[in-house]
């Protein structure tokens, strides 16, 4: 008696957990172009990857606010707020050089 009992509640747990006509929400992908084409990114304080890389294959997030930092050698890094929606989202940033 006891394993039909646990049975039922396993088969009422699992069709609760489970909703008709839900589809899960589509990522945002970020396709980021960069001049110089080798600066990192940096996605909310961690390391995203090459620009070279992310132009080629833009790199799936959680859509919403994402704070992007890109940087290159001899060049000032860049921070922007992004507020990225489902689907894909191309950026196109021009690093400022820094003086000799």
């Amino acid at each position: 008696m006891g394993v039909r009992v646990a049975a039922l509640v396993l088969v009422l747990v699992a069709c609760s957990c489970a909703r008709s006509g839900t589809v899960a929400a589509e990522p945002a992908r970020l396709k980021v172009v960069t001049i110089p084409p080798n600066a990192s990114v940096y996605i909310d304080g961690h390391y995203f990857g090459r620009a070279t890389v992310l132009t080629a294959e833009p790199k799936a997030l959680a859509p919403g606010i994402h704070l992007m930092t890109i940087q290159a050698e001899d060049h000032f890094p860049h921070d922007m707020e992004l507020d990225l929606p489902a689907g894909e989202t191309t950026i196109t940033i021009t690093l400022r050089p820094i003086p000799p």
